[in-house]
């Protein structure tokens, strides 16, 4: 069994969930004028939605929350700041998971505050109930369960991630090849990537000072 429960997220899910994120805001009756994407997770999803309710406003702000791959940080806060005028107007907030909620409690405080919408609602793929601080208006799943949910927009920086937790939880080991990385992977996520993958994440934590390469052996620098 891994010891982090992960789902890899396909593409044909993420059209999926956002199809019910819409098909709910529709059947609601309420019609969102702007469509808020919680960057960068929400970005995918918030295009989708603003399709298949032909709303043609989209915009973005940056909430940072999670560090690394299944590893939260200690606060969450606005990076990148939005301020525009919403004035008369129904806003729309979609992120891809609320897992903890804070990302979607701070984007619509921001929102309200900086932005000064008539209405606003929330939207996203996942709610995780049992951890959650909000429950979304709109959401396609409910899960009760933590589980990290790999999507399609983060893989290469996910299993960067994934790598680095494989290579710290062995601090006595310091030869790797990319067979037992992936094979470590496959272990503690319980998913398994194309070895493209694993090759650019170990070329990007080489350059970091992370790691180094020979060849195909793995050097740790922990």
């Amino acid at each position: 069994m891994p010891k982090i429960k992960c789902k890899k997220v396909t593409w044909e899910e993420v059209e999926e969930w956002s199809r019910i994120v819409s098909d709910k805001v529709y059947s609601s009756g309420w019609t969102p004028d702007v469509v808020v994407a919680i960057s960068r997770g929400g970005y995918v999803p918030a295009r989708l939605v603003c399709d298949r309710l032909v709303v043609g406003e989209l915009v973005s702000l940056q909430i940072s929350h999670w560090p690394s791959a299944a590893q939260m940080a200690k606060e969450a806060g606005v990076r990148t700041p939005l301020y525009c005028n919403m004035g008369g107007k129904k806003a729309l907030i979609v992120d891809d998971i609320a897992d903890t909620g804070e990302s979607l409690i701070i984007a619509k405080d921001h929102v309200w505050t900086n932005c000064r919408p008539e209405a606003i609602r929330i939207a996203s793929l996942q709610w995780i109930s049992g951890s959650s601080k909000i429950r979304p208006d709109y959401y396609a799943e409910e899960v009760r369960g933590w589980i990290w949910y790999q999507y399609p927009w983060s893989r290469l920086e996910d299993i960067i991630g994934f790598v680095k937790k494989v290579v710290e939880e062995n601090p006595g080991k310091e030869l790797w090849s990319i067979e037992e990385l992936i094979r470590g992977v496959r272990e503690w996520y319980g998913v398994e990537f194309d070895r493209w993958f694993f090759e650019r994440a170990l070329d990007k934590l080489a350059s970091k000072g992370f790691l180094k390469r020979d060849g195909d052996r793995i050097i740790a620098k922990v």
